[in-house]
């Protein structure tokens, strides 16, 4: 009886495990997210900021989608935050 409850126990928190195919952005280096970007229009490639707050010596790395950061390409272009990306072109 209790390996029935321990199996279902088990059961079900394997279920919760959620693998939705996405790379984990935050932890990938330069190159890999170049290697990412390459082939994207620029409002669906992946870019990555660094927040470093003075209540936190932790460093946390956001990393979203030109569009969902930043808004159109115009606008990101305009703010001039591409010019100095790696992996970026004019494709």
């Amino acid at each position: 009886m209790k390996t029935i409850g321990m199996l279902a126990t088990l059961l079900v928190l394997a279920s919760c495990v959620v693998d939705d195919g996405m790379p984990n952005f935050e932890k990938m280096t330069e190159a890999e997210l170049a290697a990412y970007n390459q082939g994207r229009n620029i409002e669906q490639m992946i870019v990555c900021s660094e927040d470093t707050t003075t209540t936190s010596r932790v460093r946390r790395r956001r990393c979203a989608t030109v569009l969902a950061m930043y808004g159109t390409a115009a606008q990101a272009e305009q703010l001039g935050v591409l010019s100095s990306g790696v992996g970026f072109s004019d494709n």
